[in-house]
């Protein structure tokens, strides 16, 4: 009785072990996909604004060319072995060991591949060209299709290059976010009277009127003139830092002209120059 309900069980059970076999055959005659590259790429403030090429370096170990993926030259006689010096051992640390390029005997016909120093394998160096879109921020990512590794086994297609942005400063911009900031000198005297100032930016330059004021440090932002838009991400501005500088040198038209402007504030009230004002108000010794 048994043996009738097995043997009806497993002609039930016949076409699902054949359709999982079929399964198990067409997964292992599918082609391997190699692993992707991951790789950074360092790039500038301009790069980041306008895109453009790029050059990316991709290094692959190989089979050496020199020994054939070997690690040895073979010789027609025996010489003495280069790497233990025919002692047969070799120094690791405090001790020693047998010599491997010469199992130990001091001599042999087999040369280390001095190119490949013996790995049989060296590095393989190609240049990749790659299109940089605009408005890329460190950390995002760029994926190129076929680029990566190929498959460790049997054949497919090769694993896709992944590219990490990285920024590379250029010392004229700082990076915040979308957001570029650059300190930019000018003339104390603008600051004081106002003026048009020339502002770099990565478009081109700029023109930014400054209004009459104090001496001192200020900012001013210019809408859009950061990293561009991308995606949903909305476009950076810049933000310009003013430093105030004085003149290193004079001459004799430039002293007559501070001196007409030192002479007019001196006819103003002591508020003027606050310092000046707190000095001159100063108790008097002797008195």
């Amino acid at each position: 009785m048994f043996a009738r309900l097995s043997a009806a069980c497993d002609l039930l059970l016949a076409p699902f072990a054949q359709a999982g076999e079929d399964g198990d055959s067409n997964v292992s005659s599918a082609p391997s996909r190699g692993p992707d590259r991951n790789q950074d790429i360092e790039l500038s403030v301009e790069q980041l604004c306008l895109g453009g090429k790029a050059d990316v370096v991709l290094e692959s170990s190989v089979q050496c060319q020199e020994c054939e993926g070997q690690g040895f030259h073979e010789r027609g006689h025996n010489q003495l072995c280069t790497h233990c010096q025919g002692t047969g051992r070799v120094r690791n640390g405090r001790s020693s060991e047998r010599c491997e390029d010469c199992d130990g005997r001091g001599y042999t016909r087999r040369t280390r591949c001095l190119h490949c120093d013996g790995t049989g394998r060296e590095i393989s160096r190609r240049i990749l060209v790659v299109t940089i879109p605009p408005g890329l921020l460190p950390g995002d990512e760029l994926r190129l299709e076929g680029e990566g590794y190929a498959p460790p086994i049997g054949k497919g297609a090769p694993g896709d290059l992944r590219l990490r942005i990285q920024y590379k400063p250029d010392g004229l911009y700082l990076l915040e976010g979308s957001h570029l900031v650059l300190e930019c000198p000018v003339s104390a005297f603008i600051l004081l009277g106002g003026g048009r100032v020339t502002v770099p930016t990565p478009f081109g330059e700029r023109q930014i009127s400054l209004e009459a004021g104090l001496a001192d440090g200020r900012e001013q932002w210019i809408p859009g003139a950061g990293i561009p838009a991308r995606g949903k991400r909305p476009a950076g501005d810049l933000r310009v830092h003013f430093v105030p500088v004085l003149p290193t040198v004079t001459t004799s038209a430039l002293v007559k002209h501070y001196r007409a402007i030192q002479a007019e504030i001196d006819r103003m009230p002591l508020d003027t120059l606050p310092e000046q004002g707190l000095w001159e108000r100063r108790p008097k010794t002797g008195t």
